[in-house]
C-alpha cells in the first residue's frame, strides 16, 4: 500500500459553472475513489482554495514542504487530478513544487493518467524546447505564447 498526498486546485475548470469549493468537492471525491480502488491511501488532503495568486507562496505547498523534510510516515506520492494548466498555474511556486516533487519523488496526475519523477517534472515546469511529455492517447507539449487552460 502507498501513502498519497492529494493536492486540488480550484482553476481545473470541468466545463461548466462551477464555483472554486465545487471544484475541489468534486476533485476530491475523484481522486479518493481513484486511491480506494487502486489501494492507496490518503494522508492528507491539501488544495490552493483560499490562495491570493503571485507573488505570494502557496501556504499549502508550504505545509507539505515541511511535512515531507521530517516526516512521520513515508509519502510516496503527490497527486493531482490534472496536468492541465500546471506551469502557469504553478509560475510563481515552481520553485516551492520542485523542492516537494525531489523529496517525494513521484507525482501522479490523474486524468492524464502521467506519473513523473523529479527530473521531468522539472523539465516540464520549465518549459524545456519543444520537449513532449507523452499521455496515453495524446501528447502535451509546452506552449509557446499561449496560456495553458486548466
Amino acid at each position: 500500500m502507498k501513502n498519497v498526498f492529494c493536492y486540488y486546485r480550484k482553476s481545473i475548470n470541468f466545463g461548466n459553472s462551477w464555483s472554486p469549493v465545487q471544484r475541489i468537492v468534486y476533485q476530491d471525491k475523484v481522486l479518493f475513489h481513484y486511491c480506494s480502488s487502486n489501494n492507496l491511501t490518503v494522508l492528507k488532503r491539501f488544495s490552493d482554495l483560499g490562495y491570493l495568486g503571485s507573488p505570494f507562496r502557496r501556504p499549502e505547498l508550504l505545509q507539505i514542504k515541511k511535512i515531507t523534510e521530517k516526516p512521520t510516515e513515508k509519502i510516496d506520492v503527490l497527486l493531482f487530478y490534472s496536468i492541465a494548466g500546471l506551469r502557469t498555474d504553478m509560475k510563481a511556486n515552481t520553485g516551492l513544487l520542485l523542492d516537494v516533487a525531489k523529496t517525494i519523488k513521484k507525482v501522479h496526475f490523474y486524468r492524464e493518467g502521467l506519473a513523473l519523477d523529479y527530473r521531468r517534472l522539472e523539465l516540464y515546469l520549465m518549459g524545456a524546447g519543444n520537449s513532449e511529455l507523452y499521455i496515453p492517447g495524446q501528447a502535451l507539449t509546452p506552449l509557446s505564447d499561449k496560456k495553458e487552460e486548466a
